[in-house]
């Protein structure tokens, strides 16, 4: 049974997947990532070497919002041949790994099933990653733009960093953004790609997005562009929340029983969200330690609330992150683990 398009359909999708540029062999349209996170965000406990997963074609259309069965076989068509540049770092150094999204059968009626696997190479990237962003595949699907999708992505993996920041050039920007050589000036770029993407995401994303140009060299042109990730207003939450206009399509009622596939429990077990407000994202910032990430803290929080029901999750976490960095200064509180932090601070079992 397809989960419920709510809050909660989010899935962790890891640094190196966000930060890899695409090989401008095929051209991706806006659609293609949307589909890829989907599918992700679909099979996300069964992503293992060599899996292949079924989906009903029917629901993916759904999803994606089209009517034809040949606009999806395009989008799978180009995710299984355009390629894709990772650079990442292991044991032995940097690596550059070049890889395809995913390999796929569909039939060919609407009625049919979709059958996938990803990139073998791929997958090692895809499952529980040690840095990774929290991404909504439904606030994906409704940019119109890729320099907005990635600029959602790339924003939500700096948001709950302790500095929300993103520093690239002007060069590396239009590889992730995609743009190849259009709007060669800057100042055009500027105008019809940086600001568009600026503005899209300030509209539907959960966070704003503050851009800045660092200007330097003898022509004072711009050497550095600086995004930056700030909480939106309580009033700013509620109109991207609210952002669907131009579909008409309203917002499902959150099922109580629909397991999360960021904790795998569902919101009765919980006792609420499993994604905390911005609002406690940011008490948590102000309390980490440089170079502090804030998901990591978030995912112990959440193994050591298992089982547990929280009035407040949002209080509870803040209680908890502070016991757990005041351990190093309390020689009482030095030899709890984590999970005794939740028995102590409450909970139903």
């Amino acid at each position: 049974m397809m989960p419920e398009r709510n809050e909660r359909d989010l899935v962790k999708k890891g640094a190196a997947v966000i930060s890899a540029t695409a090989v401008m062999d095929v051209p991706f349209e806006t659609c293609d990532m949307s589909l890829f996170t989907y599918l992700m965000w679909r099979t996300y406990s069964d992503i293992v070497p060599g899996a292949i997963h079924r989906l009903p074609v029917k629901e993916v259309m759904e999803y994606l919002r089209i009517d034809r069965i040949s606009k999806l076989q395009s989008s799978l068509e180009r995710l299984g041949k355009g390629t894709l540049l990772i650079d990442y770092e292991d044991d032995e150094g940097p690596r550059s790994m070049y890889c395809h999204y995913l390999s796929s059968d569909v039939s060919s009626t609407g009625n049919g099933m979709l059958v996938f696997a990803f990139d073998p190479i791929l997958v090692q990237f895809l499952y529980e990653p040690k840095v990774y962003a929290t991404v909504s595949v439904s606030r994906l699907r409704d940019f119109k733009s890729i320099p907005s999708q990635r600029l959602y992505e790339n924003m939500s993996l700096q948001f709950r960093k302790k500095h929300p920041e993103w520093h690239t050039n002007v060069e590396e920007l239009r590889k992730v953004f995609q743009t190849g050589e259009r709007n060669a000036r800057f100042d055009n770029f500027r105008t019809h790609v940086i600001d568009k993407a600026v503005e899209e995401v300030n509209l539907i994303a959960e966070f704003d997005v503050l851009v800045e140009y660092v200007r330097g060299g003898r022509g004072g042109g711009v050497v550095e562009v600086v995004f930056k990730a700030v909480s939106k207003s309580h009033k700013r939450l509620i109109e991207a929340a609210s952002t669907r206009l131009s579909t008409g399509v309203r917002k499902k009622p959150s099922d109580i029983h629909t397991v999360d596939m960021l904790d795998g429990k569902t919101f009765e077990e919980r006792g609420g969200p499993a994604e905390l407000t911005s609002e406690a994202i940011e008490v948590a910032r102000d309390l980490i330690p440089e170079g502090g990430d804030i998901n990591l803290l978030v995912s112990e929080w959440r193994e050591s609330t298992r089982g547990r029901t929280l009035t407040d999750p949002d209080e509870h976490f803040v209680s908890w992150l502070k016991l757990k960095l005041g351990q190093e200064d309390d020689p009482l509180l030095r030899d709890i683990d984590g999970d005794v932090f939740g028995t102590l601070l409450g909970g139903k079992e």
